[in-house]
């Protein structure tokens, strides 16, 4: 089953997607630097039981909250961004990059301690195949944030609350999601700012925000569940799983990210609204496809969509952003066109 829009709700896409130039958008979190080096297999090497890779190009991609960024911005927001990088290659190059992308970085924390999260992931494969993925290190801080850094992070994001229309709080389990910003972000909820959390291994922290958006894994493992049922076995555990979180936090809605699944959402008093795949299955890459869904729905509900077309509208988002190789983000233009695909006077389900 594939996601068809009518034309009423394609009308209301439209619409809602020219707020989005006009939309101030503070992301708080975890700020990664992504990269990738391609390489063609040579030989076997004779020190060791190896492949040798002959050196092709390498690509950076902002990832983690940075990726957030990266598709905020090409959607057409206004982006403030907050979090901690250190004075290191890493951390410069994410700052650069979003600079360059027009992000507001005045937020971030650069500090001399600090390890900035850095993926560096090597693809191999010949000159008419499809690359395939042999090996990833990551770089990663050897410890939690000083209790001075996290005091100057969250002075930093009360610093900019008056110049901000809506939040995402993108944590990634580095430490930097302290109870000073979730209390921040709980009460720019209660003021009627859209809060959209997005945490790997801490949604059911995030009381009181506006939208939480776990995938169907953060969602299991947070009540204890650790594997993932087969298709089709899970369906039953995600609806009792997501009620209960939308009970617990009290939010306005819970939305889950099931993959080639779709995605449901859940509201108080109303039954879970199933939102099938957009698009084709046969995807060539996920990577990244959570933050564009976060940045896609925190976008409409700030233009004030209801929570059921921004999810649907973050479903077309995800349905192209999952056909790009690597964490690259989606634009508006390509969101606009993957929508009127879909519609009833299109060609059918977008394929890029």
């Amino acid at each position: 089953m594939v996601m068809t829009v009518d034309e009423v709700e394609l009308n209301e896409f439209l619409g809602v997607m020219q707020t989005f130039e006009r939309t101030r958008v503070g992301v708080i979190g975890d700020l990664v630097a992504d990269s990738y080096v391609y390489g063609i297999p040579a030989r076997l090497s004779r020190e060791a039981p190896v492949v040798i890779l002959r050196y092709e190009k390498e690509e950076f991609f902002p990832g983690g909250a940075a990726n957030t960024v990266s598709n905020l911005l090409s959607l057409g927001a206004i982006v403030h961004v907050f979090g901690v990088v250190g004075e290191d290659a890493p951390g410069s190059k994410i700052l650069e990059h979003l600079g360059a992308m027009g992000a507001d970085t005045a937020g971030v924390l650069r500090s001399p301690a600090w390890k900035t999260v850095a993926k560096t992931r090597f693809l191999a494969g010949d000159y008419h195949t499809k690359k395939q993925q042999v090996l990833r290190i990551d770089q990663e801080p050897d410890r939690v944030p000083s209790a001075e850094e996290i005091r100057a992070l969250e002075e930093n994001v009360q610093r900019e609350i008056g110049n901000v229309d809506a939040w995402v709080v993108s944590d990634y389990g580095y430490h930097l999601m302290s109870e000073g910003i979730i209390g921040l972000m709980k009460a720019q909820a209660v003021e009627g700012k859209v809060v959209v959390g997005d945490s790997r291994y801490r949604v059911r922290d995030l009381r009181g925000f506006t939208l939480v958006t776990p995938n169907e894994m953060e969602l299991f493992q947070a009540y204890g569940n650790l594997e993932i049922p087969v298709e089709g076995a899970g369906d039953g555990l995600v609806a009792e799983s997501g009620r209960r979180l939308l009970d617990e936090l009290g939010s306005r809605a819970v939305l889950v990210t099931r993959g080639n699944r779709g995605m449901v959402l859940f509201e108080p008093d109303r039954a879970p609204e199933v939102i099938p795949i957009s698009g084709s299955s046969d995807i060539v890459d996920v990577s990244g496809a959570g933050d564009t869904v976060v940045s896609a729905v925190t976008l409409a509900l700030a233009g004030r969509s209801s929570f059921l077309r921004a999810a649907r509208l973050a479903n077309v988002a995800a349905g192209v952003k999952v056909m790009k190789r690597g964490t690259l983000p989606v634009s508006s233009k390509e969101l606009r066109a993957a929508a009127m695909k879909l519609s009833s006077n299109g060609r059918g389900p977008v394929k890029n």
